[in-house]
């Protein structure tokens, strides 16, 4: 059943050798696939913070103008014209009647 090669490999070496073998290969395989998951996870973190710092790029213009708009607006209403009693118009507005009286001077 088995192949020639692999008996002649099997006759000369003890069981205590077999098994050492086995146990290295064992080890060997455990630690590349050890060694490509910590590779993978390093990848995966660096192209993390390049996105990161791609966004920092976009969002820090968008920053400065939101800071260029809250200094634009220092004031809290716009300038008024005065107008002279004879010019200016008053609005009443009572409460849940909804009544609007308008007069002018």
């Amino acid at each position: 059943m088995l192949s020639q090669p692999l008996l002649c490999l099997a006759s000369s070496v003890s069981c205590r050798s077999m098994k050492l073998l086995l146990h290295i290969a064992l080890l060997t395989y455990v630690a590349s696939v050890w060694d490509n998951l910590v590779n993978m996870r390093s990848i995966q973190e660096n192209g993390e913070l390049r996105i990161e710092s791609r966004i920092e790029e976009i969002i820090e213009p968008l920053r400065e103008k939101i800071g260029d708009l809250e200094k634009s607006f220092t004031e809290k209403y716009s300038p008024v014209k005065f107008l002279s009693e004879k010019d200016c118009k008053r609005i009443l507005v009572t409460g849940g009647m909804g009544f609007l009286a308008l007069r002018n001077g």
